[in-house]
């Protein structure tokens, strides 16, 4: 099972700031993943969703895309429209 690194907690924190530093639903339980919490919690729209990604660093989103390759970032549960938001953004760099 994956462990959110220090990266991931600093990615999920630029891309929902709402969550104040939070990293999982209840203290002491993080998140598998970044993606997936901003997508179906926080943002409120595929745009929403694509602006929040497009607040990344080159580095942040190359590193999402290869978390993304490796199977350990999951973009296939995203809400609806959100995974397109994120290969738009990707497109873009």
């Amino acid at each position: 099972m994956r462990t959110l690194t220090e990266l991931d907690k600093k990615i999920l924190a630029k891309l929902a700031p709402e969550l104040k530093g939070s990293t999982g639903p209840v203290p002491g339980h993080d998140y598998k993943f970044i993606l997936l919490p901003v997508s179906h919690k926080i943002s409120e729209s595929p745009e929403d969703f694509g602006l929040r990604i497009n607040r990344l660093t080159d580095d942040e989103l190359g590193y999402i895309a290869d978390m993304i390759l490796r199977g350990e970032e999951d973009s296939r549960s995203l809400a609806e429209g959100d995974y397109d938001a994120l290969v738009e953004v990707m497109e873009k760099r």
